[in-house]
């Protein structure tokens, strides 16, 4: 799959207010090595087509302008590999804590909503290999709630709104 030209698409079908715009901003793809230790640190197997978007790009970052300005970065659509680890570290070391019922080990973080503390991710199973399924995790009441069946339809849903939190 080209996941540069897949995202390009949902973002020339998302909705805008007017005076709005927005684009994605792709980086560098991750290294193999980069994904393996990522797989090594959470114990995790990540589902292929996270694997192949970080491949292709180590994240892509939401950017707006407003009213003909300059482009600012908004917000990550997907995360990169660090941000990826980094995240699902913290998180795990909250529910050890008891802070979060949820069982964090299940679960394998991969963007956020931006707003408060909202995450999405993929379900992890006891073979620790992630399926494909989304999950968008709601940390004021801890619950968990399935958006999407596969990353594509959760990009696609997520910059059109059909998926909203």
């Amino acid at each position: 799959m080209n996941w540069r030209q897949s995202v390009s698409d949902g973002y020339k079908r998302q909705p805008h207010d007017p005076g709005v715009k927005s684009k994605p901003k792709f980086y560098s793809a991750s290294s193999p090595d980069a994904i393996i230790q990522a797989e090594k640190q959470l114990d995790v197997e990540l589902p292929s087509s996270l694997r192949s978007l970080l491949l292709e790009t180590n994240g892509v970052m939401d950017t707006l302008a407003v009213d003909g300005g300059e482009w600012f970065e908004n917000m990550w659509l997907v995360w990169p590999v660090e941000e990826i680890i980094s995240t699902n570290l913290s998180v795990r070391s909250e529910q050890a804590r008891g802070t979060y019922d949820s069982k964090f080990r299940n679960l394998l973080f991969f963007a956020g909503a931006g707003c408060d503390g909202v995450l999405f991710a993929h379900r992890i199973l006891r073979d620790r290999i992630a399926t494909p399924t989304v999950v968008v995790w709601h940390p004021i009441e801890d619950r968990l709630t399935e958006v999407a069946l596969s990353l594509e339809e959760f990009i696609e849903g997520w910059l059109t709104n059909g998926i909203s939190v």
